[in-house]
């Protein structure tokens, strides 16, 4: 087991895959904010097949998201949860974690629930969504760090 798994409970490349499908979702969340679905009637046909590429990507990249997240989120926890010598990191992690459930929740209730419910949850889905890059950013900023200076903070 390498020092980085050891230590947080995840390799680089979850990480980078995590990073990569992040950024995925967040720029097809973009598209549809931009052009939502009740605004289908006034798109192009150009607008609308954007708008319909992006729902697929960013459900097949939900999917993606959850197998990721069973694969390293969760073994980071298990490594992690007993180890809160740095309070604020472990604040920003219990943070990053119900940010994650409050969008989970969010993208069900926009896939199953009434069109009243739809126009206040895609607002604060999107948002949400786009605030959890700079609050995970902020959880894992030591991985941006070279080891030698990492060891010294």
């Amino acid at each position: 087991m390498t020092r980085t798994k050891h230590l947080a409970g995840w390799g680089r490349s979850t990480f980078l895959w995590m990073a990569a499908v992040s950024l995925l979702l967040l720029g097809t969340g973009v598209v549809m904010f931009v052009w939502p679905a009740s605004e289908l009637a006034e798109m192009t046909p150009s607008q609308a097949s954007w708008r319909h590429a992006a729902g697929v990507v960013h459900g097949i990249s939900t999917w993606l998201f959850c197998l990721l997240c069973g694969r390293g989120v969760w073994p980071h926890v298990r490594v992690m949860w007993h180890k809160r010598s740095d309070t604020f990191q472990w604040a920003l992690g219990l943070a990053t974690l119900t940010l994650l459930a409050a969008i989970a929740l969010g993208g069900l209730a926009l896939l199953y629930g009434s069109p009243d419910m739809h126009d206040w949850v895609s607002p604060v889905h999107f948002w949400l969504g786009a605030f959890c890059p700079l609050l995970f950013l902020a959880h894992a900023w030591r991985r941006f760090l070279p080891m030698r200076l990492d060891q010294n903070l």
